[in-house]
């Protein structure tokens, strides 16, 4: 029997959980259907378990300088089972939140198993109790997320590799960690790692450092964590790997050269795939593209008529804040028919290291190449009142102008606390306030958003 709802949700992560709930409290029958991760995975193996540790982290690096804030504290002792402890304390939490949540909502429907198609807008549900249901909906919504990608390489299937998730449930410190990848992801792991006592190697194919910065920014980031202990091995493509006695080793070639490391443990950090296969796409006519993901038009319709996907599945940018606003745009356009689309909206990141990285709109580079007059203003951190109060002086700051117009075409600001500052230049860019405002605005002293005042003065 088929059980016929207004709007199908596969997948409960940020966006389709999100909407699911919307939906049913504006009167729509809905079947949220999950396969396990309650709340998605940026509360169960993403945002939530890695910024749980990497606060405990930094309370360890303050406690190892504390003699600099004139405070005495014995030898910070730190456990990584009592962090992975907290860890899970907090996710548990939120976990136990969201399953009130999902159980409670009048008009939805929650469902947890695998769902597949087997038709246009129709998903058989595999259940966990062993069970099955077969749903139908007037609107489908994909919203299945990513897994980290397994790159093919040959001896990994000896080797007992970590990933993203797998990482965060170590009880035992590794002696030394190699991490294969140099993204973003890596770098946080990298220097939680690092701060708790490991040896810490991170091996990057390519030959630029996050190619996705300004250089100078960069190498702002590299010269932090190289200063942590952290070493880099730079345009080194993994050939091989394999188990040895004492852990893993790896083979590399690096131009004409070729060689190894020695580890006890291994962690993958090349990317993400989108969570397609196996879903039965192809019996709706939803289109996949190369990378695995969803393809969708700028209103998150896929090929096939009433079927949307939004979050990670869908090949954009792999946030969990982009997947709200994926919720957001489709809650107005099926509610109240607003229109709303993903091409106008400004997405802001934060790399989740100590200082942080916030980035908001383009590098000085990707706006020269877009023909902008570009106009500049750097800022080191120690220059900023309140980061030498905090003793927080490590980094650098950066805005780019288009000098024609004097406004905002992105910042970087690798700096503490630099997420929260960068929100005030990611409203500024929105509401096309010049910089020149921003520059002249009364901020509160001593604050890290007082560094805008000082950082636009210095726009040449």
């Amino acid at each position: 029997m088929i059980e016929e709802f207004d709007d199908v949700v596969l997948g409960g992560g940020k966006g389709g959980k999100s909407l699911a709930m919307a939906l049913a409290n504006a009167g729509h029958r809905v079947a949220l259907i999950e396969k396990g991760q309650i709340g998605g995975s940026c509360i169960n193996v993403a945002c939530i378990p890695t910024k749980t540790m990497v606060a405990s982290v930094k309370l360890i690096e303050l406690a190892s300088r504390a003699d600099e804030f004139g405070v005495a504290l014995r030898p910070a002792e730190s456990s990584i089972a009592g962090i992975v402890e907290r860890k899970r304390r907090v996710v548990g939490g939120m976990i136990d939140t969201h399953w009130k949540l999902f159980t409670g909502t009048p008009n939805m429907a929650f469902l947890l198993g695998t769902g597949k198609f087997l038709a246009d807008r129709t998903i058989e549900v595999a259940l966990d109790g062993g069970s099955k249901r077969v749903v139908r909906g007037k609107r489908v919504y994909i919203n299945t997320g990513s897994h980290t990608t397994i790159p093919p390489i040959p001896g990994l299937d000896t080797v007992n590799y970590l990933t993203s998730t797998s990482v965060m449930e170590l009880e035992e410190l590794p002696a030394r960690l190699i991490i294969v990848g140099a993204g973003y992801i890596a770098l946080e792991f990298a220097q939680v790692f690092r701060r708790l006592g490991s040896d810490v190697v991170v091996v990057g194919r390519g030959e630029r450092f996050l190619p996705n910065e300004d250089s100078d920014i960069a190498a702002e980031i590299r010269k932090v964590l190289e200063e942590d202990g952290i070493e880099f091995l730079d345009g080194a493509e993994t050939t091989a790997v394999g188990a040895t006695t004492t852990g893993v080793e790896l083979a590399y070639t690096r131009q004409a050269d070729s060689g190894s490391l020695h580890g006890s443990h291994l962690m993958l950090a090349v990317g993400r795939t989108p969570n397609t296969a196996g879903l039965g796409l192809e019996v709706t006519g939803v289109e996949v593209g190369p990378r695995g993901g969803v393809v969708v038009n700028d209103r998150l319709e896929t090929t096939a008529a009433n079927i949307y996907a939004i979050g990670d599945c869908n090949g954009g940018p792999l946030f969990t804040h982009v997947s709200w606003d994926d919720y957001r745009i489709l809650l107005a356009n099926v509610l109240h028919d607003a229109q709303r689309s993903t091409s106008s909206r400004l997405v802001p990141y934060t790399l989740f290291i100590d200082p942080e990285l916030g980035r908001v709109g383009l590098t000085e580079e990707q706006a020269t190449a877009q023909g902008y007059d570009v106009a500049t203003a750097t800022l080191p951190a120690d220059k900023i009142p309140r980061a030498n109060t905090a003793g927080e002086t490590q980094g650098v700051l950066k805005a780019v102008i288009d000098r024609k117009t004097s406004q905002i075409l992105g910042c970087s600001l690798f700096c503490h606390s630099a997420g929260e500052v960068m929100s005030v230049v990611q409203m500024a860019m929105l509401g096309n306030v010049p910089y020149t405002q921003v520059r002249d605005t009364v901020f509160t002293h001593p604050t890290m958003a007082e560094s805008l005042n000082l950082l636009f003065a210095g726009v040449s």
